[in-house]
C-alpha cells in the first residue's frame, strides 16, 4: 500500500509539473480581468482551486471572459465537467436584473421573488413513458400543485395537476417551485414552446421562444399502411417537442411533408420515428423552402369589393401602398387620415393581407415587405370585417402583380473539415453547387474550407463529400440567410 501511495503522489506531482505553465498562463489571463485574483498574484500568494474558478466566476459575469470546456457527448467525455462549470461559472437567478413581462397595465418588472406575482416560461417539451413533460423555469412567484393558472397560448387556462424534478430519466413528485427552479409538469397534452405561465388575478406575457422557420422536407411514407395512425402520433409527438420541426399534407398528392432545419435534423428526426415508434419509414425526394420579395416599390394600389346580390351588400375599397424590405420582417403601416376606415376594418385588411402574403404569385410566402394602408371607403351599411378582409387580400395581389417578385432560396454556412490534398476537389465541388468559399484556413496536413451554398444544390452532399475525399472529410451546415435564386 505503501508503495502504491507512493507511486499515486510521484505521478500526481509530476502531473502538476507538466500542466503547472497551462496553468499559470491561464491565471494571468482571468487575473487580467479580475483585481482580487491580479492583488494574490502578484504578492505571490498560493492560488488554489477556489480561489481560480471564483475569479473566473466573476469575469463571466461581469462579461470579461468565456469559460471554454473540452468534451465529446457522443463518446461521454467531459459531460460532468460541463455539467460542474455550469454550477460553478455561469449566473444564478439571483446574479441576473429582473425580467421584464407584458402586463394587462403595461411591462412589469420580476425579480426572483418567490413571493412576486407569477411568472413562468414553458421552454421545453418531452415525452417519457408516463407521458409529455413540460419543462417550466420560474422567473417568479410560486407555483404549487393544484393551481389554476392563466396561459398565453391557452383562454381557459391550466391546471398544475403534477409537479417534479426531473434528473435524467428520473422524476421526484414536488409540492411547489420557487422563483429560480426549473421544473416539469406532467399531463398537459397540447402544451406549446414559449408560452407564459402566470396568476389568473395578473395574467402577464414573457418574451416568447423564437424558433427559426424550417428550410428543408422530407416525403414520408410508412412502409405498411396499418402504420398510418402510429406515424401521424410519431410526427405530432415531435413537432411538439421541437418548434423549428413541422409537419404537413401536401395539398396537391396527399403525402406526408416533415420539415426541418436541414439534411441531419431530419435524419435524426427519421432515426427516432425508428427507434421510439418501431416505424418502418420511405423518405421520397425532399423539398426546398423557398420564398419571395417584390422586385419594386409601388403605390396606390386598390383593393376593390363590391356585392349586391339581394339583401344586404358587401362593400370595402382600401388603398395600399407597397416597399421592399431588405430585413426579411413583413410589416403593415396604418396610414389612414381622418378616420375614413374604422379601427375594426383596419385590423380586418391586416388580416386579409397577411394571409394573402402565406402565397405569392410563384406559390411561396412572400417576405421582405412593409404594407401601408393609405386610404380607404366605406358604406354605411355593407361594409363589413369580412368585406375589409377580402378587399386587403385582393388588394395586396393585385400589388404583388404589379411589382413582381423575385424568387429567395435558402443559402447554408458550409464547413469543410478535409485532408489538404483533398481541398481543390471539395472547392470544385462547392463551385459546381452555384456555392462560394469564404476562407481556406491550412491546420498541420487538413484544411478547414468555410463557404456558402444554396440548400437545394447540398441534398446528398455528405455522401458526395466522402467519396471526394475517401472517406476522410467531414462537414456542417447551418442556415445562413436567404439570397435571390441564381440562374442556371
Amino acid at each position: 500500500q505503501d508503495a502504491g501511495a507512493a507511486t499515486v503522489t510521484a505521478w500526481s506531482e509530476a502531473e502538476r509539473a507538466q500542466w503547472q505553465p497551462q496553468r499559470n498562463a491561464l491565471v494571468e489571463a482571468v487575473a487580467d480581468h479580475d483585481d482580487v485574483l491580479a492583488t494574490a498574484w502578484l504578492e505571490g500568494r498560493d492560488i488554489d482551486a477556489a480561489t481560480l474558478r471564483a475569479a473566473i466566476r466573476r469575469a463571466t459575469l461581469a462579461g470579461d471572459g468565456v469559460p471554454v470546456l473540452a468534451g465529446a457527448a457522443f463518446k461521454d467525455k467531459g459531460v460532468e465537467t460541463l455539467l460542474d462549470a455550469v454550477v460553478d461559472y455561469l449566473p444564478s437567478p439571483l446574479d441576473r436584473p429582473a425580467v421584464t413581462a407584458e402586463g394587462e397595465g403595461g411591462d412589469v418588472l420580476l425579480p426572483p421573488d418567490p413571493d412576486g406575482p407569477l411568472a413562468g416560461l414553458l421552454f421545453k417539451i418531452t415525452h417519457q413513458q408516463h407521458g409529455a413533460l413540460s419543462f417550466v423555469r420560474l422567473y417568479s412567484g410560486t407555483l404549487k400543485v393544484g393551481d389554476n393558472v392563466a396561459s398565453s397560448q391557452h383562454p381557459q387556462g391550466r391546471r398544475i395537476s403534477r409537479l417534479v424534478r426531473v434528473q435524467a430519466d428520473q422524476t421526484q413528485d414536488i409540492g411547489q417551485a420557487v422563483a429560480g427552479d426549473i421544473v416539469a409538469v406532467l399531463g398537459w397534452k397540447d402544451a406549446v414552446s414559449g408560452e407564459t405561465l402566470s396568476g389568473r388575478g395578473q395574467p402577464l406575457r414573457l418574451e416568447s421562444i423564437q424558433a427559426q422557420a424550417p428550410v428543408l422536407a422530407w416525403r414520408l411514407e410508412p412502409a405498411r399502411a396499418a402504420d398510418l395512425i402510429r406515424l401521424a402520433q410519431g410526427l405530432a409527438s415531435l413537432a411538439q417537442e421541437d418548434p423549428s420541426f413541422r409537419v404537413e399534407t401536401d395539398r396537391e398528392t396527399g403525402e406526408t411533408l416533415a420539415w426541418g432545419m436541414g439534411e441531419l435534423h431530419l435524419e435524426v428526426m427519421v432515426e427516432r420515428l425508428r427507434s421510439e415508434w418501431k416505424l418502418d419509414i420511405g423518405i421520397g425526394a425532399p423539398r426546398v423552402a423557398y420564398q419571395e420579395t417584390p422586385q419594386r416599390a409601388v403605390e396606390g394600389v386598390v383593393g376593390r369589393l363590391v356585392k349586391q346580390t339581394g339583401g344586404q351588400g358587401q362593400f370595402a375599397h382600401v388603398v395600399l401602398d407597397v416597399v421592399p424590405r431588405d430585413d426579411g420582417e413583413v410589416v403593415f403601416n396604418d396610414r389612414i387620415v381622418g378616420g375614413v376606415v374604422p379601427r375594426n376594418f383596419i385590423a380586418a385588411v391586416e388580416k386579409g393581407v397577411r394571409a394573402a402574403l402565406s402565397e405569392g404569385p410563384q406559390g411561396h410566402p412572400v417576405v421582405g415587405i412593409e404594407v401601408s394602408l393609405v386610404d380607404g371607403q366605406t358604406h354605411a351599411k355593407d361594409s363589413s370585417e369580412m368585406a375589409f378582409h377580402r378587399a386587403g387580400s385582393e388588394g395586396i395581389k393585385a400589388a404583388l402583380a404589379a411589382s413582381g417578385t423575385q424568387l429567395l432560396e435558402p443559402v447554408m454556412a458550409v464547413t469543410v473539415h478535409s485532408p489538404s490534398a483533398a481541398v481543390g476537389d471539395v472547392v470544385g465541388d462547392l463551385n459546381r453547387r452555384h456555392g462560394r468559399v469564404a476562407r481556406i484556413d491550412d491546420q498541420d496536413g487538413r484544411a478547414e474550407v468555410s463557404g456558402f451554398a444554396p440548400l437545394a444544390q447540398l441534398v446528398g452532399y455528405t455522401t458526395s463529400l466522402r467519396s471526394l475525399s475517401q472517406g476522410r472529410a467531414s462537414s456542417e451546415s447551418h442556415l445562413h440567410g436567404y439570397e435571390p435564386v441564381r440562374a442556371s
